[in-house]
């Protein structure tokens, strides 16, 4: 889902606002003494301009490299750097492609600082190598890199005093704990990583002095935290404590100075602070999205209606306005492309999972189920190994690192399937070579039964029911036993969803401020466009003229037959962009930004059909022409809201909306070849007037 990655704007704010770092990017005209920090583009031009800024200012600190290009400038980068004394921090930001950082990063001796975001296919063994030998080194920042394991030279950063980590869902925290407990870390901060659970071995880490675990999803501290006699400072605001004072007071008799946590009853507070008498203590205050004006602006509103009798008092060359109007608001701005949906919409629809958008070639951080009815056990995964009776298909969830922190409620858990499906068809559909896009839990109280259910092209639900891990225990008690585990999962589902709700809102509100903010400058420009009667109207106003305009100009074209070159002409007239693509074939891909794929278009008959097609963006009033022999290559983007036209002998066509269009493509493709899309609609023979009347209805 959206890769609309709504969660990394909150893991960048959160990461920039601690660290107060405020970069300006580096530009011919940067003088010496305006800041320590600068950000840099990854490419020889900029390698020659940091280059030159190095040899006339001595004033950087801290540089930000982002944008890489592979080449030879990369290792020249890193060995200018080596002669800066003063640097004292280094950021690698959203380098994608990039591996390898150079060797001469070690060679830095004041360097301090190590920040590393978004940096999925880096080598961070051969990193932490390399920076290892740097007793100058104190902290390092690992955002949104998408870890899985813990590199083995980790464990050589013994001078390490600071470890930041956040956005890295997957990663084992108990083997981060384990290759930092030689180290002399003091603090560390693990916030918004999906955790259900504080590592046991937290208290290795003797020198410890700061424990950051906001916004994850724990519930309980471990028992042994108090052995943490260095601790000074612990951050928890935003977990699922369910009682916040029996899990602070785990905490009694070390050295705090200051706690902070979710919102509590007086008398909660009063205890605490009977516990923590020396401590400055924060209740915080779950986040404010409201209060945000998001008025039309004043002038919006100011001046005439149109009306067609006036027309005769105003000159009738006044259309340089309207050829102005779609460039200014419609090709450079479509600020308004992201994914919408929340958190229980993305659950119950089949082409999401709520950790990420799923790409139509079925690539996703998923899920699988284990059977306990085989004896080749899932390597890596700590399963207790349960005995199951005669005729039981007993099975376990198995969900990767952190990416699903509610069904970690269940961790452990053996679940007995109570469906109509043999062993043999059980494994089949569920386990063998699966890989699910999403799972979550239901139940139904009336029959005493969950449901695991699971989401591929369409949901699954399985009937089960938990064995209870001590087979000697009642009923009764395994009952109230499963039923905590319920409460606790459905507590982390809502918190997850309150979550990512408050990220869509925030990025929906961003994007409407900045939507007017554009809108109020481009409606200044386009006023130098006017004539004296488009001045005197309000902002409809002017529109419905606009519109009115448009019309009277393409009357003449009307009645004319749809074709290619007709639909051409008409879209000179209507100020519609119109180009003609013709990318190279290649692999068939769909991601949330491009498609691309060789399509080979034929009718129920089995007739087959020459690639006509058009493409109009509603958006950015663009209509983009692909004409080619069958199984030639189209290229669109599925950020943007389009409609596919699909003509047939010049003359016919038929409609398909984005969403139509997407699912045929989706239900049949492959990353090789051609993929088969079958035309179902019926052709129609259209006048330019009821084509336009067409895409004007589905573009609403």
């Amino acid at each position: 889902m959206l890769k609309l990655r709504l969660l990394l704007i909150l893991i960048i704010f959160v990461f920039t606002s601690l660290n107060g770092q405020n970069y300006v990017q580096l530009e011919d005209d940067v003088d010496c003494g305006v800041t320590n920090r600068l950000s840099i583009y990854a490419t020889p031009d900029d390698v020659i301009l940091i280059e030159q800024y190095l040899k006339k200012c001595d004033d950087l600190e801290y540089i930000r490299i982002k944008g890489f290009k592979p080449g030879p400038h990369w290792d020249r980068l890193f060995s200018i750097l080596q002669n800066h004394k003063r640097l004292k921090g280094i950021e690698l930001f959203y380098n994608d492609g990039l591996t390898k950082v150079p060797t001469d990063i070690k060679k830095n001796p004041n360097l301090r600082v190590v920040s590393i975001i978004g940096n999925k296919q880096l080598n961070y063994d051969d990193l932490f190598k390399k920076l290892s030998g740097l007793d100058s080194l104190q902290k390092i920042s690992l955002i949104d890199n998408k870890l899985k394991n813990v590199p083995n030279s980790f464990k050589k950063l013994k001078k390490l005093k600071q470890l930041h980590v956040s956005g890295n869902e997957n990663l084992d925290y108990q083997q981060l704990v384990e290759s930092l407990k030689e180290s002399e870390l003091e603090e560390l901060s693990i916030p918004l990583n999906s955790l259900s659970d504080i590592p046991e071995n937290i208290k290795d880490l003797k020198k410890l002095k700061v424990l950051d675990i906001r916004k994850n999803y724990i519930s309980e501290l471990p028992e042994n935290i108090s052995e943490l006699d260095s601790l000074q400072e612990f951050k928890s605001e935003e977990n699922i404590f369910l009682d916040i004072n029996d899990e602070l007071a785990k905490l009694k008799g070390l050295n705090i100075k200051y706690l902070s946590f979710d919102p509590v009853q007086e008398e909660e507070l009063g205890e605490i602070k009977s516990i923590f008498p020396n401590a400055t203590i924060e209740k915080k205050e779950g986040e404010n999205l409201t209060g945000i004006n998001l008025s039309e602006d004043e002038n919006g509103s100011s001046g005439d209606d149109f009306e067609t009798t006036k027309l005769k008092l105003h000159s009738s060359n006044c259309f340089e306005a309207i050829k102005q109007y779609n460039s200014l608001f419609h090709r450079k701005n479509n600020y308004l492309n992201y994914d919408s949906l929340g958190f229980f919409e993305r659950l119950s629809d089949v082409d999401y999972c709520y950790n990420e958008k799923v790409l139509a070639d079925g690539r996703f951080e998923g899920v699988e189920l284990m059977s306990h009815n085989k004896f080749r056990w899932k390597k890596n995964v700590n399963f207790p190994k349960y005995k199951t009776k005669k005729g039981e298909i007993a099975f376990s969830i198995c969900p990767e690192g952190n990416l699903y922190p509610e069904i970690n409620a269940f961790t452990g858990m053996l679940w007995v399937y109570v469906g109509d499906k043999s062993k043999r068809d059980f494994i089949k559909t569920y386990v063998k070579s699966k890989k699910w896009k999403d799972v979550f839990i239901e139940f139904d109280e009336s029959n005493e039964t969950f449901f695991i259910v699971l989401k591929g092209d369409y949901l699954e639900k399985i009937p089960a029911y938990p064995r209870y891990v001590n087979p000697q225990s009642s009923l009764k008690h395994a009952k109230l036993h499963y039923e905590k585990k319920f409460q606790m999962y459905e507590r982390r589902l809502e918190l997850r969803a309150q979550r990512f709700n408050q990220e869509v809102d925030r990025v929906k509100q961003k994007s409407h401020l900045r939507k007017r903010k554009i809108e109020n400058q481009n409606w200044s420009r386009l006023k130098t466009y006017m004539c004296p009667y488009e001045k005197g109207l309000n902002r409809n106003g002017w529109l419905a003229y606009r519109d009115y305009c448009i019309k009277e100009i393409h009357k003449p074209l009307d009645t004319v037959k749809l074709g290619v070159e007709t639909i051409k002409l008409s879209a000179e007239k209507r100020y519609v962009d119109f180009q003609v693509l013709s990318p190279s074939n290649g692999k068939n891909i769909i991601n949330n930004v491009v498609a691309k794929f060789s399509l080979s278009l034929r009718q129920r008959s089995g007739e087959q059909l020459k690639n006509q097609l058009l493409i109009f963006y509603p958006s950015s009033q663009q209509i983009v022409q692909f004409n080619g022999e069958v199984g030639s290559a189209i290229e669109l983007k599925p950020n943007l809201d389009f409609i596919v036209i699909v003509i047939k002998d010049d003359s016919y066509a038929c409609f398909y909306t984005k969403e139509e269009f997407m699912k045929e493509v989706r239900g049949v493709f492959s990353e090789n070849g051609a993929i088969d899309f079958i035309v179902t609609k019926v052709f129609k023979d259209y006048n330019l007037n009821d084509f336009w009347k067409v895409v004007e209805q589905l573009s609403k």
